[in-house]
């Protein structure tokens, strides 16, 4: 996997910037530190934005351990090329631990996408004062 670079951050920036309505919270100060992080793997124009919990985490209706990976998003440049799904399954074979993520009820395309990828829905979360409602993911 290939780490993204802060050279790099125009592009990522623009790949995000294309899904405005799916990532309308990514602020681009938080890209940078994640960047700087060595959290952001950027290969064939795919974005995968992870973390790893350092103690057990409260999410939504769900407790996870210390150790549980995240991916908080991920984004192809270029939707519908298969791409993603290689880089996903590139990610989550070179760790050895349980993967979680977060996505909203209403995003239909990419809750198809990770259930393709044998993600199970295990939980549910609720964001602005419950006025959006999510669906917890996770892969062992």
């Amino acid at each position: 996997m290939k780490l993204a670079t802060i050279k790099q951050f125009d592009k990522i920036r623009s790949i995000f910037k294309k899904y405005k309505k799916v990532f309308p919270h990514i602020r681009m100060d938080y890209l940078k530190r994640q960047i700087k992080s060595k959290n952001v793997i950027f290969e064939k124009e795919v974005v995968l934005i992870k973390g790893q919990y350092q103690r057990k985490v409260n999410l939504g209706n769900k407790t996870f351990d210390k150790g549980t990976f995240i991916i908080h998003q991920i984004a192809n440049g270029h939707q519908g090329n298969g791409k993603a799904k290689t880089v996903l399954n590139k990610f989550i074979n070179s760790i050895n631990n349980k993967i979680i993520l977060t996505v909203r009820k209403s995003n239909i395309i990419a809750r198809r996408f990770y259930e393709r990828n044998y993600f199970k829905k295990v939980g549910k979360i609720f964001w602005l004062n419950n006025k959006i409602e999510g669906v917890i993911y996770e892969r062992r």
